[in-house]
Order: C-alpha cells, then sequence, then structure tokens
C-alpha cells in the first residue's frame, strides 16, 4: 500500500475489537471479499488482510499488529505495501471494509487473543493424547499399526492449536519437539510438512482421516472450555 494508505484507519467502520480478528483470517471471509490476484500468494493476502485489521483498531506499525497477533517477527512475510501492482490498495482496502462488516455482523464474537494466549507454549499432554488414542477406530488386521508417538502428538497438538486459535501452524508452539534433542529435532523438522499434508487432505488416508475427526472434536471442546473461562484439565 501507499505510505498514507498503510496507516490509515478505517473510515467507515471501527466498531469491532482487535481480539475478534484471528491471526490467519477466517477463509470464507477472504474468499468472498479479498480479490483474486493472479500471481499473488493466497496465504500472505489473508496474514496480511489480518494485520491491517488490527492495525486499523491499535495503531502503530504492521510488526506492533503481528505482534499482537502473535505472529514472530521473524520467518513472517506481509504485503507490506503495493510494491507489486497486483494489488490495488484502494481495492484492498473495500476488501477490508467488507471483512470487518462481517465481524461486526457476528453475533456471538470470538476473543482469539485469549484463546492465544491461553494456548501460548501448549500440546497435549501424554494423558489427553492417549484418551484421543482410544476413541480412534481400530486398525485393520491387515495393516501396520499407525505410529502414535510423541512426534505425532507434538503434530496433533499443532492441529488442535490451529481450529482453536485459527492461527497458521507454521507458528504454532512446539513444547515437545524443543525438548527433543537437536538431532531428533531436525529429524521431525524434516517430516514437519508431510505430516501436516497428510492430516489436513481432503483425500486423508483412513488413519489421519480419523485422526483428524477425533482431533477436531476435542479442539471444539477445548475452544469451549477456553471461551467460557474453565480450566484447562490437561496442559
Amino acid at each position: 500500500m501507499t505510505k498514507g494508505a498503510s496507516s490509515a484507519r478505517s473510515a467507515t467502520r471501527n466498531d469491532y475489537r482487535p481480539e475478534q480478528i484471528p491471526a490467519f483470517l477466517e477463509k470464507d471471509w477472504c474468499e468472498r471479499h479479498l480479490p483474486n490476484i493472479p500471481g499473488s500468494s493466497p496465504k500472505l493476502l489473508r496474514r496480511t488482510a489480518a494485520v491491517r485489521l488490527v492495525q486499523w483498531v491499535i495503531g502503530g506499525s504492521m510488526g506492533d499488529s503481528a505482534a499482537y497477533l502473535g505472529i514472530p517477527s521473524r520467518g513472517a512475510k506481509f504485503y507490506t505495501g503495493v510494491a507489486t501492482s497486483r494489488l490495488d490498495p484502494y481495492e484492498f482496502h473495500r476488501a477490508l471494509e467488507g471483512i470487518v462488516g462481517e465481524i461486526c455482523s457476528t453475533s456471538s464474537p470470538i476473543d482469539y487473543r485469549r484463546r492465544r494466549e491461553v494456548l501460548k507454549d501448549w500440546a497435549l499432554d501424554q494423558a489427553a493424547w492417549e484418551d484421543i488414542i482410544t476413541r480412534l477406530a481400530p486398525t485393520p488386521a491387515t495393516s501396520p499399526p499407525p505410529a502414535l508417538d510423541d512426534r505425532k502428538r507434538q503434530a496433533a497438538s499443532v492441529f488442535v492449536w490451529v481450529q482453536v486459535t485459527q492461527g497458521e501452524h507454521v507458528f504454532a508452539p512446539r513444547p515437545i519437539e524443543a525438548a527433543q534433542t537437536p538431532d531428533i529435532q531436525r529429524k521431525w523438522a524434516l517430516r514437519r510438512n508431510t505430516t501436516w499434508c497428510h492430516l489436513t487432505r481432503p483425500d486423508a488416508a483412513p488413519h489421519y482421516a480419523d485422526l483428524r475427526k477425533v482431533l477436531t472434536e476435542y479442539a471444539t471442546e477445548l475452544a469451549r472450555n477456553i471461551d467460557n473461562g474453565k480450566p484447562l484439565t490437561h496442559q
């Protein structure tokens, strides 16, 4: 965006709160309002839109708003301006206004900031993981049993965190991984994207589809407990 447009607040709506903005803007909001720009990254558009919407309320720099959303200052890219002719600043501004309208029409807004704060440095503990495992369908006798080790527990924790906070999986806390030796951390990191793809792809294999279903149910319950101010039973 131009210098003036990048720091401008919404000209027509300011009756929403920054905690109502998820760090990775709702996909359906973006599909309805953000322009389809050939050659642009939908992921960067969603991230940038979230940062801009927070910036409209709290002011300051994009870095300030990114920090509010829990997006790290290193490793996160944004459309910091219309350095590219693909993105018209006024069209983007109008798109954000449309998204604000959706946010303001929500009857029961979610406090995403509270969710992020509660789940900071969070992961499924062993008791919670064992409970989740018991909910999985039995593995057919003709198939090898799936791995349900700490690496899978970390991947499952990231999936739950994403569902609850509506953040990006690349920015999720990974305390289980962090507790491993450096060589194991490197091995886990190499498999991180593959495991995430298995968990989230529409045509997931039976084990991952079943695990995703159970984790989604767990995430729904966890989000409800956080929103209701209940203490976490598994931390």
